[in-house]
């Protein structure tokens, strides 16, 4: 019966050892998953960021370039009244100046 017994124990530490031996497996099993996962997801945020940074950054020039052109037209705009209020004043200036002209030089 010792030798049974003796026979018995080592199996059942064998089996501890092996047990033992899964669990740890697993363990590393179960960190190495985690931790891609963590890098998978980490990976997905990142280029989600770099997504969300490119719409904003096409917003940011879409809504430039929309302000760049009414500008621009506003500008021109500005532009034109002055030259136009140029020409009428140009005219009115040149009508003075023949009318003060003929006031002096013309009933002569």
């Amino acid at each position: 019966m010792g030798l049974e017994t003796i026979d018995e124990v080592k199996k059942i530490e064998h089996q501890a050892t092996q047990l033992e031996r899964d669990y740890q497996e697993k363990l590393k099993d179960m960190q190495n998953d985690t931790q891609e996962r963590i890098n998978q997801l980490t990976e997905e945020a990142e280029t989600e960021i770099r997504a969300f940074k490119e719409r904003e950054q096409e917003k940011k020039d879409a809504k430039l370039q929309e302000l760049k052109a009414t500008y621009q037209q506003e500008q021109e705009k500005a532009i034109n009244q002055l030259e136009a209020n140029f020409e009428r004043n140009k005219d009115q200036l040149v009508n003075a100046v023949i009318e003060e002209v003929m006031r002096k030089y013309g009933n002569s």
